[in-house]
């Protein structure tokens, strides 16, 4: 295959990102849209590398909503992800449950043992306590706690 129809096939095949809709970044609308509030924050898009565009094929590789997919990843691991590289796919898979576990430990907390989100923060963080990152660490884990329990919540119906 020459140069140019490897350029023209290329084309071809792209089409608007499915996660960011194009956009290049994936913001809070979209974040609800793939029910992802407690997983991903706004940022670069992951999906299309900020590109805006996909590969058509890659969604037949990689589901457009899997978390473990996200911008902090190395580029070595996104490309082992979409390629399906079994370690990797298997690094995603325990991903996805320890998130699913930190979250429903965070609202048994809240919800059984009755402790408010400040509590829990100093629960998950009380090794960090003398760090000098502990405060801003703590803040930003009660804002995630205030989301889990709001969230649940309204999902579960209490």
């Amino acid at each position: 295959m020459n140069l140019f129809s490897r350029i023209f096939n290329n084309r071809q095949s792209l089409k608007e990102c499915p996660r960011c809709l194009g956009k290049g970044d994936v913001d809070w609308d979209d974040i609800k849209r793939l029910d992802k509030e407690l997983k991903w924050l706004p940022g670069s898009c992951a999906y299309c590398d900020g590109a805006g565009k996909v590969d058509s094929t890659i969604e037949n590789k990689v589901a457009v909503d899997t978390t473990y997919l996200a911008n902090n990843l190395s580029k070595k691991e996104r490309k082992r992800i979409i390629n399906q590289h079994p370690e990797a796919v298997e690094r995603a898979s325990q991903f996805e449950t320890q998130i699913d576990e930190f979250i429903d430990q965070v609202y048994y907390l809240h919800l059984e043992a009755n402790l408010n989100p400040g509590q829990i923060a100093h629960f998950f963080l009380i090794s960090k306590e003398r760090s000098e990152s502990y405060e801003g660490e703590k803040q930003e884990l009660i804002e995630y706690i205030e989301r889990v329990i709001l969230l649940k919540g309204s999902k579960s119906g209490s």
